[in-house]
């Protein structure tokens, strides 16, 4: 009896396709999972809120103050650069890499600071 090649054969070569797919799917899931989560690093951000009225001089006030500390980066603005519209939202401080010491200088700072609701450590992953 002459056997057929698996490539001839519909069900063979429909399972061989299915099982190409379905790997090719999850190597496809696991490069995202590995690159992004895994291997992306250290991504915190310091967000901090300020009251309701404290408008842009105090949130500028707050860069300034707390900017220039070892292993702190202010986070540039987003959105609309009006003043008006940019005192509405939270100041937010790079603190990827940087050490306990350095990041509980930032929060002593922070506290310091008049205007200052709250803040909060957020893993910006944009």
């Amino acid at each position: 009896m002459r056997t057929q090649a698996w490539w001839r054969d519909k069900r063979q070569r429909d399972r061989a396709l299915l099982i190409a797919f379905a790997t090719l799917a999850l190597l496809g899931i696991l490069f995202v999972a590995f690159t992004n989560y895994l291997f992306a690093g250290d991504q915190r951000v310091v967000r901090v809120t300020m009251v309701q009225d404290a408008g842009q001089p105090a949130r500028e006030a707050l860069k300034r103050a707390c900017g220039d500390l070892p292993g702190v980066t202010p986070v540039a603005d987003r959105g609309d650069p009006d003043p008006r519209i940019q005192g509405r939202f939270p100041v937010r401080f790079d603190v990827s890499d940087s050490t306990p010491a350095e990041y509980a200088a930032l929060s002593s700072c922070i506290e310091q600071q008049d205007r200052v609701l709250g803040i909060i450590t957020e893993n910006d992953g944009n």
